[in-house]
């Protein structure tokens, strides 16, 4: 049953892979769904025009605000967000080969808050406490921008295993959970509240209330990062969204692949998912989606009323995707793209252009070189950083993807180098090291991931397999621009 589980170089080639919604039951459905969402939109929620205008000469610094949702699959689960739609891609860059580093959710949050790979925080997996209490904190996002001159404030949740007891460092107001859809309980600058109601409506009160306070020093920028739990299990939507329409599937030809003798015997393993809960699961996460979208337009609607949205970098994402039965999976984890790709769009009127899609290969470790370049904060790096700034003049050849053995799957763990058309897998023995199975897939001519060419029996096809297995080896070892 489905359920929780260096180079740089110019250009781009883009890889379509994504099956749209284009019949006509599937269309009927998203108007639907975009009318149902929007028709009582509240006069709050009303954004300025956000038009870019030129680069301003020695600007003040922005604000910046980070949406960081939990188990958000790419693209196909933004039909039900039109909020997010008109805010983040009508008004910025959705950057199509967003990626996180590690697909599961204490690493990949660790990675973008330090902007280091998994490899080097030290946060390998989930229900690690030991690793978490030791991840340095102060040389972070919220640290460095803190430090420098910034408000900060946090919404939702931040790291597993750290205790709702605990006030996390280097925010000056926060209101943080351990999850949950109804009646959650939160942490508010140091003081349990407990909550009657849908998660998503508090998670909109607690950031309103905490944009009204920094106005209270409007000369100093801010820093709001806000993590809901949508649409991550057990996929309770709200009251308001439970029996709301979800876009008609298209199941993609990787779905419950037929034939999966090409993947690792950990992948064949599985059996098809069944349908019902296929569909169960999906709609649930889409309808939970739709209160997190009401929420983004109630940020963005305080923001308006306290004209900030012009002057704010904000970036929306997730911390992993997540397959609906593509290769007979369900779940985060995997290196198949589902599982590794999440929404990734970013706005900044005036600095970032509006309606535009990019195929820059992109990850969550960006995040912090991206706001220590827009914030002119230049602090005294504890740590080399690893990713690289999304307003670089270049972008990198190909991206790491790393996974390691985690205390709460028996998944072994894996590597992996991603370019724009391909990507080069390794598994490894969890006790060993060892490199157990291969996979290579052409993105360009099976953007499904259904044919490993090191497993189909025809040679003649294979990559050079030994500059790969070497790139990816010091991959795994690298650190700061050493890192691909």
């Amino acid at each position: 049953m489905l359920g929780e589980e260096s180079g740089r170089t110019h250009g781009a080639t883009r890889v379509c892979r994504r099956v749209p919604f284009t019949t006509a039951a599937g269309f009927a459905v998203l108007v639907l769904v975009s009318a149902l969402l929007t028709w009582d939109l509240p006069k709050e929620e009303a954004i300025a025009d956000e038009s870019p205008s030129p680069a301003r000469v020695a600007a003040p610094p922005p604000n910046i605000l980070i949406i960081n949702t939990d188990d958000q699959r790419a693209p196909e689960t933004l039909a039900v967000m039109p909020k997010v739609q008109r805010l983040f891609q009508g008004g910025g860059t959705t950057y199509q080969n967003g990626m996180v580093s590690t697909p599961l959710c204490c690493p990949s949050r660790s990675s973008l808050f330090s902007g280091r790979f998994s490899h080097n925080t030290g946060i390998l997996g989930n229900g690690i406490p030991d690793a978490v209490a030791a991840f340095d904190q102060d040389s972070t996002l919220q640290g460095y921008l803190q430090d420098g001159g910034y408000q900060t404030a946090m919404v939702g949740k931040y790291l597993t295993t750290v205790s709702l007891m605990n006030s996390p460092k280097n925010w000056d107001h926060w209101a943080v959970t351990t999850g949950g859809y109804v009646n959650v309980p939160f942490n508010v600058n140091g003081t349990y509240q407990s909550t009657s109601g849908y998660v998503s409506q508090y998670m909109a009160q607690y950031s309103k209330s905490f944009l009204e306070d920094f106005e209270t020093s409007d000369d100093k920028p801010w820093l709001l990062y806000v993590a809901p739990q949508a649409p991550h299990w057990d996929y309770r939507p709200s009251p308001k969204y439970r029996t709301a329409p979800v876009p008609e599937p298209v199941k993609p030809p990787s779905w419950n692949e037929p034939d999966t003798t090409d993947k690792p015997p950990w992948v064949q393993w599985h059996p098809d998912i069944a349908e019902a809960d296929y569909l169960d699961v999906r709609a649930k996460q889409l309808r939970t989606l739709m209160s997190v979208d009401d929420m983004t337009g109630a940020i963005f609607g305080q923001m308006s009323q306290l004209n900030e949205t012009r002057d704010t970098l904000a970036i929306f994402m997730s911390d992993n995707g997540y397959l609906w039965a593509e290769h007979n999976l369900d779940g985060k984890r995997y290196p198949y793209m589902e599982s590794t790709e999440v929404p990734f769009i970013v706005r900044w009127p005036g600095h970032i252009p509006a309606g535009v899609e990019s195929t820059q290969l992109v990850s969550q470790i960006d995040l912090l070189p991206t706001a220590l370049e827009v914030s002119g904060v230049s602090p005294q790096l504890t740590y080399p950083l690893d990713g690289q700034s999304l307003l670089s003049p270049t972008s990198r050849a190909v991206a790491l993807q790393e996974y390691f053995k985690s205390n709460d799957s028996a998944l072994a763990p894996w590597a992996a180098i991603r370019g724009e058309t391909w990507q080069y897998i390794e598994w490894y023995d969890a006790d060993s090291g060892g490199i157990t199975f291969r996979e290579y897939y052409d993105l360009t001519a099976d953007p499904y991931q259904l044919v490993n060419l090191l497993k189909d029996g025809d040679e003649s096809n294979d990559p050079r397999v030994a500059p790969l297995k070497e790139q990816l080896t010091a991959a795994r070892i690298c650190s700061g621009e050493d890192c691909p």
